[in-house]
């Protein structure tokens, strides 16, 4: 999508995560709306976040939408459509007029293209450690939740398209809240194995706890890092804008 293509909120943009309250959760979130707006695909691109500053109200305020009033895109920077979309989002989304309200568009991570950046990312990860991604296990890491399926759900539609390009040995799925549980999966012996964070920041599970669990393992095994961090990411969000359903609360 961009400011020839026509169709409303083409040239503004708000890029909203859930947002944890420390500069570097949000790193991730603040790289990918610089690079958007460095992208020239877009007249104004801004961050918000659903908990801590700056509010999603705070910035739709600040926005220039022109003479024409045009409604901005949001771009749910989540990995799945579950409780911080469904109901916080929609939370924030009741406090903006109805008439001024954005363009919404699904969650990135639900983009059946991030598979195709996971993937790569394992790959890159096994070339530096001089292992065959063939003898290897991707394991694609995600919040999970015993209340609500979607991360989980996501996560495993991600890990069925990887797993139909047989480019490792397996790939599987594992959950900081739900079973099977990333401690018990990196307690098993086998082949290398080459993780993936599912997240779009490092939150709470920073990549320090993540190095540290994965340094434990009882098989050869190596933290990739978030897939919110990945330099494909713009990329495929400017396609994401361009092809999935946008609706207006």
């Amino acid at each position: 999508m961009n400011r020839n293509e026509g169709g409303g909120g083409d040239s503004l943009l708000i890029v909203v995560g859930h947002g944890t309250g420390t500069a570097a959760g949000d790193a991730t979130l603040h790289a990918l709306a610089a690079k958007l707006a460095a992208s020239g695909n877009f007249d104004q691109v801004r961050a918000a976040v659903l908990r801590g500053t700056p509010a999603l109200v705070d910035v739709l305020s600040q926005l220039d939408a022109g003479p024409g009033g045009q409604l901005p895109c949001l771009l749910p920077f989540m990995m799945s459509d579950g409780v911080t979309f469904r109901r916080r989002l929609m939370e924030a989304m009741a406090h903006i007029p109805s008439p001024h309200r954005p363009l919404l568009y699904p969650p990135l991570g639900l983009n059946p293209g991030l598979a195709q950046l996971i993937a790569r990312r394992g790959k890159k990860a096994a070339d530096a450690a001089a292992w065959a991604a063939a003898d290897c296990r991707l394991l694609l890491i995600a919040h999970g939740s015993l209340r609500d399926p979607a991360s989980a759900q996501a996560a495993r539609a991600h890990q069925e398209r990887i797993a139909a390009q047989h480019e490792f040995a397996t790939v599987e799925v594992a959950f900081l809240d739900q079973a099977p549980h990333l401690d018990d999966v990196l307690a098993q012996t086998g082949s290398p194995l080459l993780g993936v964070g599912l997240f779009a920041g490092e939150g709470r599970h920073g990549a320090d706890d993540m190095n540290q669990a994965f340094a434990l393992a009882a098989c050869p095994a190596r933290y990739c890092g978030t897939i919110g961090g990945d330099d494909g990411l713009a990329t495929l969000a400017v396609g994401h804008l361009k092809s999935a359903p946008q609706s207006n609360l």
